[in-house]
């Protein structure tokens, strides 16, 4: 049986099919939420209200979507705008002065005791976890504009052409930026790492 594409399925909402809709949100809830939760830098409670009024916004539009465009480059440049709207707004750096550093350790989970050096960490299942924490800090630490092209090329695994698409941006510029963004993780990760390994 031929799956549906997300494209048809989205002409199908456009005509007041609800059931498709609850399928495209089944079927990108996860990648979206995951881009917005990075963006936020770690923060979940942001990240899962504004993935409800990214939704919320994709119904209400759904008149203005082209069958001839991606559906998913449509969507994601949706998510990106209202994120970046977010970021922006009053509501978000009242709720940044509000959340402690207490609080935001504690979201984060804090910091492993055990502590690797680089080669070891690959192959340790709790080296693999810091790993994973002190790369997720670092794309947090990223510049806006070599943040959100990593994210959508090495995480949601857009092409580039895609998230030039997304972005509005020359697919030069997004090459570009993704390589800085690779270049900052590795140099950043790997930093932390020896500083971690000199310590043991």
């Amino acid at each position: 049986m031929t799956a549906i594409s997300s494209e048809d399925l989205m002409a199908q909402v456009q005509c007041g099919n609800v059931a498709a809709f609850e399928l495209l949100f089944e079927q990108y809830r996860l990648p979206v939420f995951n881009f917005l939760f990075r963006m936020l830098n770690g923060e979940r409670g942001p990240a899962e209200d504004l993935l409800q009024e990214v939704f919320m916004k994709i119904y209400d539009a759904r008149k203005y979507y082209e069958p001839r465009a991606k559906f998913s480059t449509w969507l994601f440049t949706i998510t990106r705008n209202h994120c970046l709207n977010f970021l922006m707004s009053r509501r978000y750096r009242q709720g940044r002065r509000t959340l402690s550093l207490e609080a935001m350790a504690a979201e984060r989970g804090g910091q492993t005791d055990a502590v690797k050096p680089p080669d070891l960490a690959l192959q340790d299942s709790s080296g693999k976890q810091e790993l994973g924490e002190l790369l997720e800090q670092a794309i947090g630490n990223l510049p806006d504009e070599y943040k959100e092209v990593f994210i959508l090329h090495a995480v949601e695994g857009f092409s580039h052409q895609d998230v030039a698409g997304i972005l509005k941006m020359n697919p030069a510029t997004v090459r570009t930026n993704y390589h800085r963004a690779r270049t900052m993780l590795r140099e950043k990760v790997g930093a932390c790492l020896t500083r971690k390994g000199t310590k043991k």
